[in-house]
């Protein structure tokens, strides 16, 4: 996917490329997109542009898209963000070319698109999808480093851009079809989805990327979502998102010690301004002189979940806006006994990591749906195991897994619990 165009070729003093005055309403001129681009691999470290002859060629502000089989006919279907417009649900013919089927499936999409993952939430066996809105968050009312309004109901509200000064109905380019704020796609089954956000509790302020994983080994897919803009905006904390059985989402970033940031820091300095030279003219060189450091919010752009120390229980790692990554290591292991697995993927037939691969893990009356794409975070990527939490279950039942090649495989016998499994495609 591409975004388009928000800078010159020229830099600045600080050695970056100085933008655009206007770099927000580049999806209002044309000339600055970029079209997406599908590489088909040839293989040999050789690939081929084949977006016009697969009939995706599409157009939009991208900043990252993902894939899924929701039809379940085998072949790979794509939903492509859009973070100032309209997102795009694209389902494969049978890998002869896309489909644009946008408002068959998804009739009202987030207006400012960041984030995106497939998941089943419920245990119902249905793919779910999240996908997070940044860019409805960035009126003025909502942004503004002097506004008072940190209540829990302000986080938790879908913004109001439609009606804002900024955002109006020209910039919006038409917006009864979009929602301003995430969107949750509850999978109904036989290709319908309800928008569930506000009901379900999975609107958050400010966010980027989406990781989902199963952080207290529950069974159920929790979300953690990384948030802030940094410097000149508010500080917009990270959210942990368990998921309650199914049913909904409890907000617990700061019961499991996410939030406060470590020591409180929520602030650095992002500049300095030299006051008595060639800043002095600025706005914050104001009855100032020498050198002034100029301080902004922390923002965590994306993350990734994995057991960094392998005690059986999943860790965070973020990426920081212009700052050192948090490593936040979780002791639930050490709290209460935890049942688990992790499965490891390889294929032979399929790709080598086995992405695109559907596992169903049966234990007891639970079974456990994974759709393995790798994905995690704002473009990031996670560690390939797959990672089932099991609840009180100590036992497994069985597993199946539908590699990409078609082939299928059933694990009955002698399955492992609280380890890696390494499960490699029949030839």
């Amino acid at each position: 996917m591409n975004v388009g165009v928000y800078t010159f070729d020229q830099k600045g003093r600080g050695g970056f490329y100085l933008a655009y005055q206007d770099a927000f309403e580049g999806h209002l001129k044309p000339e600055r997109s970029e079209q997406s681009i599908l590489y088909q691999n040839l293989g040999g470290g050789k690939f081929k542009d084949v977006s016009q002859e697969m009939n995706l060629q599409h157009r939009g502000w991208s900043g990252d898209a993902s894939f899924c089989d929701l039809n379940q006919d085998g072949y790979p279907d794509l939903y492509v963000l859009n973070m100032q417009g309209d997102d795009k649900y694209y389902e494969n013919d049978r890998g002869q070319r896309f489909v644009e089927k946008t408002a068959a499936y998804f009739p009202k999409t987030p207006w400012g698109a960041m984030g995106i993952k497939f998941f089943d939430y419920n245990l119902d066996g249905l793919i779910d999808l999240y996908v997070t809105d940044m860019h409805s968050d960035m009126t003025e009312a909502q942004t503004k480093v002097g506004k008072t309004d940190f209540s829990t109901a302000f986080e938790k509200a879908k913004s109001e851009a439609w009606c804002s000064i900024e955002f109006t109905d020209a910039f919006l380019q038409g917006a009864s079809n979009n929602i301003f704020g995430n969107a949750f796609y509850q999978n109904q089954g036989k290709g319908v989805f309800v928008e569930v956000s506000d009901k379900i509790g999975a609107e958050t302020y400010w966010p980027w990327g989406i990781s989902v994983a199963d952080l207290n080994a529950d069974g159920y897919e929790d979300v953690f979502v990384t948030a802030g803009m940094g410097y000149p905006f508010r500080y917009g904390i990270n959210s942990v998102l368990l998921n309650e059985h199914g049913r909904r989402f409890v907000d617990s970033e700061f019961v499991l010690g996410v939030e406060p940031r470590k020591n409180n820091r929520i602030e650095k300095e992002y500049f300095a301004l030299d006051c008595s030279g060639e800043d002095k003219n600025h706005p914050l060189c104001y009855h100032k002189q020498g050198r002034v450091g100029v301080t902004g919010s922390i923002s965590s752009r994306s993350s990734v979940l994995f057991d960094l120390d392998d005690d059986g229980d999943l860790d965070i790692v973020t990426n920081e806006q212009n700052d050192h990554p948090m490593v936040l290591i979780s002791n639930l292991s050490e709290k209460k006994q935890i049942h688990y697995l992790k499965i490891k993927l390889v294929g032979t037939v399929s790709n080598r990591d086995g992405l695109g691969v559907t596992v169903k893990v049966y234990s007891g009356s639970k079974t456990y749906t994974r759709y393995h794409d790798g994905k995690s975070g704002y473009l990031a990527q996670s560690s390939m195991p797959l990672y089932f939490g099991l609840g009180d279950a100590a036992k497994i039942d069985r597993i199946e897994v539908n590699w990409p090649s078609g082939k299928k495989q059933t694990l009955t016998e002698r399955i492992p619990t609280n380890t890696l499994l390494t499960i490699t495609e029949d030839r």
